[in-house]
């Protein structure tokens, strides 16, 4: 006598459907991260890249070897002589761009841990010293304030240049670390920037978001020690 059908079909024939469908997720997920793999941060239109071959770069004639996942501008990734240098690395293991960090690389918001360095020769620069004492304490308003870490701020002078901005430092060391911190558009995060003499003719300036200015001692020693190990000495 022939059995009358289920309706919703057998539990196994579900199972197969499961199966299938399954297997066609996985086989999706694979061409797809094989298709990453082999084009790299252009499927995603990323400005960086993931290559670390070395790049020789002179300013002046400082010579610089720097990775090229670390170069931050896409015309700045040659061999070559250029003014200045912009390089972009991830705190704290101050590395470039790579397929596994690439989401922190594409982070703008208040928590990002990017670090932006700008390596140049200007006509003239200052020790930590003269910058703060010489230029900055000359706009200081007001109080000072209880930064993070022993550092000690003070609001800008709104008349100034620095209108809007607060400059940190520690005060009790003979080079010691000063940073500007400005918040450049109301609502935006706001960023932090240090300048300091890498050598007597190159200047290394970076920035990095406010919440990381409580790691100000680690994150100036290593990324001074970072940098300077990019550069040829005479």
């Amino acid at each position: 006598m022939q059995q009358p059908l289920d309706e919703h079909g057998s539990p196994q024939r579900w199972i197969f459907f499961l199966l299938i469908a399954g297997l066609i997720a996985i086989t999706t997920l694979f061409i797809v991260s094989r298709l990453f793999e082999y084009s790299g941060p252009e499927l995603l239109n990323s400005p960086y890249s993931a290559k670390t071959e070395p790049k020789i770069i002179l300013i002046g004639d400082i010579r610089f070897t720097v990775p090229e996942n670390m170069i931050r501008r896409p015309e700045q990734r040659e061999d070559a002589m250029v003014q200045q240098l912009d390089l972009v690395m991830l705190w704290p293991e101050l590395e470039g761009f790579t397929r596994d960090n690439q989401v922190h690389f594409s982070n703008s918001g208040p928590d990002s841990r990017l670090i932006y360095a700008t390596l140049s020769q200007p006509e003239q620069i200052l020790s930590s010293s003269e910058r703060l004492y010489t230029v900055y304490s000359e706009h200081f308003d007001g109080d000072p304030i209880s930064g993070p870490a022993r550092l000690i701020g003070f609001a800008m002078d709104p008349k100034s240049s620095f209108a809007g901005e607060t400059v940190y430092f520690k005060p009790d060391e003979s080079e010691p670390f000063v940073a500007r911190c400005v918040q450049p558009v109301k609502g935006s995060p706001t960023f932090c920037m240090r300048d300091i003499m890498l050598t007597g003719k190159v200047q290394l300036s970076y920035r990095f978001r406010l919440p990381l200015l409580k790691e100000w001692k680690r994150m100036d020693e290593t990324i001074k020690d970072r940098v300077t190990g990019f550069v040829h000495f005479p």
